[in-house]
């Protein structure tokens, strides 16, 4: 899996909760103690993405969903998430995301291993979709009328999908059908995985007015388990700046970093899902 190297250098700035424009300009925000933030936009992340789905017999390697599947790795999204502060320290929020894509391939050019079938000569038609949600609680350990220091746990719900068609020169392994000379079938052979991974993660937040009108959110959260036939990591990085023109309405901008690695042996998932996104998001705030 190719791993971004830009995201670090980037993610210094951050999201938005600034100060309404009645305010004086000394910085203070009582936009912190605006109960609930709404927020809807775009996200436009460039993903990379592999998948291994085993057979009954043999563990292939991880297939390269962007490079050898041809699956577009960039794509555009409706995103979007809302925030409930129960009191002055405690919060709620919540984000919600899909993408689905699909690709094709003719004519490949080497054997290419899925589960119990290998895929000598001919196509394969892939569709590999992946809904992410995350419900987060929020404590305020420094909270003051510019500055928020929060730490932060819950659970991201990561549910996972892949199905690759096969058509052409296809050998199945747990009948003995090894390359060269696959034979071609007459029904398409496929292989398919799904998963639903609920994976908790601990983090920290930290927001802060810099002007009356504009603020700035910075968030680490991660965390890694390994539980009965179950393995996964997962690791979020946030970082945006807001500006709000208006008293409860405002524009945001911002990046997301997000990478997950889910492995399992079992009847829901016999294999591995690691998908990354690092890219750009723009959106419309309201506070109330």
């Amino acid at each position: 899996m190719r791993k971004s190297i830009f995201f670090p250098s980037c993610l210094f700035l951050i999201i938005a909760f600034v100060p309404p424009v009645q305010a004086q300009d000394d910085g203070k925000s009582e936009r912190f103690d605006d109960r609930f933030r709404i927020y809807l936009g775009g996200f436009f992340p460039d993903v990379n993405s592999e998948i291994t789905i085993n057979g009954s017999i043999v563990k292939p390697p991880p297939i390269d969903v962007e490079n050898l599947l041809g699956i577009e790795n960039t794509s555009s999204v409706l995103w979007g998430g809302a925030a409930w502060h129960i009191s002055r320290r405690n919060s709620l929020e919540m984000e919600f995301f899909s993408l689905d894509r699909d690709g094709f391939i003719n004519l490949i050019p080497d054997p290419i291993e899925v589960g119990d079938l290998i895929i000598e000569s001919g196509s394969i038609n892939t569709t590999f979709d992946i809904s992410i949600g995350r419900l987060t609680y929020g404590f305020s350990v420094v909270r003051t009328d510019r500055m928020d220091i929060a730490l932060k746990a819950g659970l991201h719900v990561a549910d996972m999908s892949a199905n690759l068609q096969l058509a052409g020169a296809v050998c199945d392994v747990s009948l003995g059908q090894m390359p060269p000379g696959c034979p071609g079938g007459q029904t398409p052979p496929g292989e398919s995985e799904d998963i639903t991974a609920p994976l908790p993660h601990f983090g920290g937040s930290f927001r802060y007015a810099i002007t009356p009108t504009i603020g700035a959110r910075f968030e680490v959260i991660g965390f890694a388990i390994e539980l009965d036939n179950i393995d996964g990591s997962l690791v979020e990085i946030d970082a945006d700046i807001a500006w709000y023109p208006w008293r409860h309405w405002g524009f945001g901008a911002g990046v997301r970093y997000f990478n997950v690695d889910v492995e399992a042996q079992g009847s829901e998932l016999n294999g591995k899902f690691e998908f990354e996104y690092f890219g750009p998001a723009v959106y419309v705030v309201t506070t109330f």
